[in-house]
C-alpha cells in the first residue's frame, strides 16, 4: 500500500555510506508488481555512487530476489506467491518491498536460489548482451577484460559456451587464479594491455574499464573482430588513432548500455536465458560471500576495496 514505512537501504555520507532506514513504500504504476525481497547482490557501479553521494536517505540498488506479494494492476507479469528475478531500474531494490515492472522481472525455476538469482540482473545481462554482439565465437578468440569482477566472470563462461578460447584479463596472479577456475584459456596480468596484440587476434572483446586497455583491445581485434565497450571504470579518455580500427577491414567497435539494451530485449526475455544455465548447472554464479543486510555498510567497503572475488549476496531479515 502506498505510503506504507519499509525498511531499506539508504545513502548515509556523513556517516557509514550506507545504513538501513525507514521510508515510504511509492504509489504503484499499472504495470509494477510488489515483490517482497528475500535477497540482493552487490555491484560497483551502484556502490560507487551510493559512497559518493552527497545527500543522505537515498535508495538504492538493481540487484534482487524474492517473491511476488502483489501482481501488477494491468494483469501481466508474474502472479502473486511467484519467486522472480528483478532488475530495479529505478536504483530502489535494496529494501524489504519494491514496485518492479514487470518487463524487468521473471519466474523462477525451482532448483534456483534467490540467492543465485539475485546475482544475475546487472553482471549477468550486462555479460549475456555483450556477448550476444559477438561474431560466431566457435572456435575463435575471445578477450575479456576485468575478468575477475561480476560481469567479466559471467563473460568468461558465456564467451567458452558460445565456442571461444578465451583470454582473460586481471590485474594481479591472485586474480588470475579466479579466472582460470571459471574457465579462461589464457590470463594476462596487465594494467594496460600492453600484451593483448601476442595473444590475438580477437574475434571478440568486451571492456568496461577504457584508457589504454580499450586502445590495445582494439588494436588486438582480428579483421572481422568486434570490441564492446560497456563502461570506462579505468578511464573515459580513450587514445584510439581511428587507422586502429579501419585498417583492420570489418573490425567494429560498439557501445552498451544496459538500460537501453533493456528497452530493445526486455530482463523478462533475457533472464530465463541465464537461468537455464543456472538451472543446468552450467553458469557459476561464484558467491563470495551471503551476509545480513545489517552488514551492508561493511560488504560495501569491502567490495570496493576490491577484498573478495565473485559476488556478494545480502538476505533481508524477516523476508
Amino acid at each position: 500500500m502506498a505510503g506504507e514505512r519499509i525498511r531499506a537501504v539508504v545513502t548515509d555520507p556523513g556517516g557509514d555510506g550506507l545504513r538501513l532506514a525507514d521510508v515510504a513504500l511509492r504509489a504503484p504504476a499499472t504495470n509494477e508488481a510488489l515483490v517482497r525481497v528475500a535477497a540482493f547482490s552487490l555491484n560497483r557501479g551502484e556502490v560507487k555512487r551510493a559512497m559518493n553521494a552527497t545527500e543522505a536517505g537515498n535508495t538504492i540498488g538493481w540487484d534482487i530476489a524474492g517473491t511476488v506479494a502483489a501482481p501488477a494492476a494491468d494483469g501481466r507479469g508474474p502472479a502473486a506467491g511467484t519467486r522472480v528475478v528483478g532488475f530495479c531500474r529505478g536504483m530502489d531494490g535494496w529494501a524489504e518491498q519494491v514496485r518492479v515492472p514487470t518487463p524487468d522481472l521473471a519466474p523462477l525455476p525451482d532448483a534456483v536460489s534467490f540467492e543465485q538469482a539475485a546475482t544475475l540482473p546487472v553482471a549477468g545481462l550486462t555479460a549475456l548482451h555483450c556477448i550476444d554482439m559477438a561474431r560466431a565465437l566457435l572456435g575463435r578468440k575471445a578477450l575479456i577484460t576485468g575478468a575477475s569482477g561480476g560481469v567479466g566472470m559471467f563473460a568468461i563462461q558465456l564467451a567458452r559456451h558460445a565456442g571461444a578460447r578465451v583470454t582473460a584479463q586481471v590485474r594481479s596472479a591472485e586474480k588470475a587464479v579466479f579466472a582460470r577456475a571459471l574457465g579462461a584459456d589464457e590470463v594476462l596480468v596487465t594494467d594496460d594491455g600492453g600484451g593483448f596484440a601476442g595473444n590475438g587476434p580477437f574475434r571478440f572483446a568486451m571492456d568496461a574499464i577504457g584508457g589504454p586497455l580499450l586502445a590495445n583491445a582494439v588494436k588486438a581485434l582480428d579483421k572481422d573482430g568486434v570490441c564492446v565497450s560497456y563502461g570506462v571504470s579505468g578511464s573515459p579518455e580513450v587514445t584510439l588513432p581511428v587507422a586502429d580500427l579501419f585498417l583492420h577491414g570489418r573490425a567494429a567497435l560498439r557501445g552498451m548500455h544496459l538500460y537501453a539494451t533493456s528497452e530493445i530485449e526486455p530482463p523478462s526475455a533475457a533472464f530465463p536465458r541465464l537461468l537455464g544455465l543456472l538451472e543446468a548447472g552450467r553458469l557459476d554464479c561464484r558467491i563470495d560471500r551471503v551476509t545480513d543486510w545489517s552488514e551492508i555498510a561493511g560488504q560495501a567497503r569491502d567490495l570496493m576495496d576490491r577484498t573478495f572475488d565473485g559476488k556478494a549476496v545480502l538476505t533481508v531479515s524477516g523476508a
